[in-house]
């Protein structure tokens, strides 16, 4: 198949060599399956308008569409790749002549060079990708919602070094968690929009005497508009770091919250349940339900910053190299599969979730949970300045805690003595005032501010966060209806050009 290989009978003489293949072209095509759509997009749509533009032959045209139809019509994952030939492009090129000849298929190339195939295809693949990411965060933040706002009322103990902060809500620590996927999504609707910017009809890296409107070019692959310059078209690299970044940024917050369920899951603290359908059975050991799809969101994650890394890495080269796109058309696709995959498993997970409301109310009545609630109330109200009131309280509990008593010991003689030891300062405090700057409850019942634990605030913030899930849910079906329908009017339009119903 050596006429096939793109150097032969050109610069070039012969095939490539086996360690190109083996290096290279293997590699490249590897990428084929889940190019092949793109790929597909991207030639029909450079066929088309040569044919509307009048620079093919209307016999040729037809052949050529005719042909794109069938190769278009085989799955990715059946297409007869072979690395031998070269990559993913001159085994299209190689299928398409055995179906329409050499005459006909020698016209895909007018006007584009090889790259620019693979350039609208890694666009196309990584807009699409994007916008499932998008939709899998959605749905991961319409299930913590959903979560928070079932157990908004839920007393529960906040961790700050898996040390007890501050008596909170459990619906409160469940909406934190909420807001960075939401951010998530922003971020991907912007990356989204960059990406649904043409790079076709660029030509060399100048531009092309070939009759290509760029505009129309974009309206045929269902993009917003065109990027402007040809050459950066060509060779612009940021919108997939950029994609990476948001997957890996993503990925991660998933990690901690991962992290965080395996916490509560353990059997010390007890609070979280995951379904049977996202754990694992020991081998060896019977009594253990293991938590394994949290295992799977940590290590994607892992991978995905992983694969950042390996991409900016190889971005370290000139300007109109093709380095950085080796690696960007195979890791592009691949790793915003996993994350999307693990964030649909996150979503599942969290809305198969149960929450023991119990549980969690012990942890915020124990451990002096409130010391710094009732060091608030001794500034407040027993005359104090604040740090000599943390002071206080602090001598207090490390004299209980060193006696093995608990918060129930800690009396006004207590504080009193803690007083005069530490600061010399005879105070006098009514018992019931610490009862009540004590009570979890009342603690978390008395924060001031707008998104604190006060009672209606999580609620209201669930409410908002729940419409933002609506609107991003409606953002996400528009933007799939318009890719699917410019996709299936690009393939009625050239199945009605080339007078075949190939592929209906």
């Amino acid at each position: 198949m050596a006429d096939d290989y793109l150097g032969s009978g050109g610069r070039l003489e012969g095939g490539p060599a086996d360690a190109l293949v083996a290096a290279g072209y293997r590699y490249e095509s590897a990428a084929g399956p889940r190019l092949a759509d793109g790929l597909s997009t991207s030639d029909l749509a450079h066929a088309v308008a040569l044919a509307e533009a009048g620079a093919i032959p209307d016999d040729q045209a037809r052949a050529l569409l005719a042909g794109l139809l069938e190769l278009d019509a085989i799955p990715g994952a059946e297409f007869p790749w072979d690395p031998a030939i070269g990559d993913a492009f001159n085994s299209r090129e190689h299928q398409l002549k055995q179906r329409v000849g050499t005459e006909a298929a020698g016209w895909l190339s007018a006007g584009r060079p090889r790259r620019e195939a693979f350039r609208v295809a890694l666009r196309l693949v990584a807009r699409d990708a994007a916008r499932d990411l998008h939709d899998a965060c959605i749905d991961l933040a319409g299930a913590l919602v959903d979560l928070a706002a079932r157990h908004a009322s839920d007393l529960a103990a906040d961790y700050t070094y898996l040390q007890p902060a501050q008596p909170t809500r459990l619906g409160h620590i469940v909406l934190a968690h909420a807001y960075p996927v939401l951010r998530d999504a922003q971020r991907l609707r912007a990356i989204h929009a960059a990406l649904d910017l043409s790079v076709a009809g660029a030509g060399g890296s100048a531009g092309s005497r070939w009759p290509l409107d760029r505009d129309r070019l974009a309206e045929l692959l269902g993009a917003a508009g065109v990027v402007p310059h040809v050459k950066d078209a060509m060779w612009q690299w940021d919108p997939y770091a950029s994609l990476l970044s948001a997957a890996a940024i993503t990925a991660a917050h998933q990690s901690q919250l991962a992290q965080d369920l395996e916490i509560l899951a353990s059997q010390e603290f007890a609070i979280a349940t995951l379904a049977d359908e996202h754990s694992r059975a020991s081998a060896l050991m019977p009594q253990k339900k293991n938590p394994y799809a949290l295992a799977v969101v940590r290590a994607t994650a892992g991978t995905a910053a992983g694969d950042l890394a390996g991409a900016l890495t190889a971005l370290h080269t000139g300007s109109a190299r093709t380095d950085h796109f080796h690696v960007l058309n195979t890791v592009v696709p691949r790793a915003l599969d996993e994350v999307v995959a693990s964030t649909r498993l996150m979503a599942a997970v969290v809305a198969g979730l149960e929450l023991d409301a119990s549980r969690a109310a012990e942890g915020a009545r124990r451990g002096f949970i409130t010391a710094a609630d009732l060091a608030d109330v001794l500034a407040q109200e027993a005359g104090l300045d604040y740090r000599t009131a943390h002071h206080v309280v602090g001598r207090a509990v490390k004299v209980l805690v060193d006696q093995g008593l608990d918060e129930s010991a800690l009396t006004p003689e207590v504080l009193a003595e803690a007083a005069m030891a530490s600061d010399g300062i005879a105070l006098h405090v009514d018992a019931a005032l610490i009862a009540s700057a004590l009570d979890p409850e009342a603690a978390a019942d008395t924060r001031l501010q707008r998104g604190s634990s006060a009672p209606g605030e999580t609620e209201a913030m669930a409410a908002a966060c729940g419409e933002e899930v609506a609107g991003a849910r409606e953002w996400g079906r528009e933007a799939a209806g318009r890719a699917a329908a410019a996709h299936a009017a690009l393939r009625a339009l050239a199945r009605e050009m080339s007078g075949s119903q190939a592929g209906s």
